[in-house]
C-alpha cells in the first residue's frame, strides 16, 4: 500500500472511483413521543448487506448519546437496499 501511495495520479489507468450507496428506510419515536419514518444512506461495500444494519444501530447509538434531549426510541429499520452505485471523479 505504500508503494500506492507514492505513485502520481497520471499513473492511475481509471479515472472513476465507484462507491455503493445502502438506503435504510427506517422509524422511530421522538423524545416527545411523535411517530416518525425516515432514510438514512450508508456508503459501503456492495456485499456488505450482512452488516448494514448493525452498522446503522451504532450509528443511532451513538446519535443517541449526544444531546439525551433529542434521543430517538423504538429505531425499526423498515427496509435496507442497495440503491446503487455513485462515482467519484479524479482529476
Amino acid at each position: 500500500m505504500e508503494e500506492f501511495k507514492q505513485i502520481h495520479p497520471k499513473q492511475l489507468i481509471s479515472d472513476l472511483i465507484p462507491i455503493p450507496v445502502w438506503k435504510i428506510h427506517y422509524s422511530y419515536y421522538t423524545a416527545r413521543g411523535n411517530p416518525k419514518e425516515a432514510d438514512k444512506y450508508i456508503l459501503d461495500n456492495k456485499n456488505a448487506w450482512d452488516r448494514i444494519d448493525d452498522q446503522f444501530m451504532r450509528y443511532i447509538e451513538e446519535q443517541n448519546e449526544k444531546p439525551p434531549e433529542r434521543k430517538l426510541s423504538n429505531v425499526k429499520i423498515l427496509d435496507s437496499s442497495l440503491m446503487g452505485e455513485v462515482y467519484l471523479k479524479l482529476e
